[in-house]
């Protein structure tokens, strides 16, 4: 019976190899810019009063190398986003890259976006393409608004550790 089992835990081992190898991850660092603009690339789909001024956005916004919406565009944040209340913010959202060398492929960010704060952090879970099952984070930065219009600028620098294979 013990040999049984050796051949068995062998075969698990061996079934389960390429997972382990692929915890070995090459990081990437990734400077960028994304463009919120209320009622053109974010829609607000529900609002509630109670707590006041919270809601959910969908989420369509350009990407860009540089803080100007003419910049080479690398692709979109595509999900949604929920007000918790006027100054904190919640991410489900994929950053899809439609140019570049990460062309097709996306990372999975979710968590909390607290505005008052300079650098905030929203964590990656998950990807594909290139980024399959990566992990990492991403650091925002406001870098523009107009009261105006509501238009703003952040500025994203993101850090992946994907899955190697």
């Amino acid at each position: 019976m013990a040999f049984h089992t050796r051949i068995l835990l062998s075969l698990l081992f061996l079934s389960l190899s390429p997972l382990l190898a692929s915890c070995d991850k090459d990081p990437v660092h990734l400077h960028f810019y994304v463009h919120l603009l209320p009622n053109r690339t974010e829609v607000l789909v529900a609002k509630s009063d109670i707590p006041a001024r919270t809601g959910i956005v969908v989420l369509d916004n350009l990407i860009t190398e540089g803080p100007e919406n003419t910049s080479y565009p690398l692709g979109k944040t595509q999900g949604v986003m929920s007000v918790m209340n006027s100054l904190t913010v919640v991410w489900a959202a994929n950053i899809v890259f439609t140019s570049g060398q990460y062309n097709g492929s996306s990372l999975a960010i979710l968590g909390p976006d607290d505005i008052t704060q300079t650098i905030r952090e929203v964590a990656i879970v998950g990807g594909s393409g290139y980024f399959r099952m990566a992990q990492g984070y991403i650091t925002v930065k406001t870098y523009a608004v107009n009261l105006n219009n509501g238009n703003a600028e952040i500025e994203v620098d993101l850090y992946a550790y994907p899955a190697k294979y």
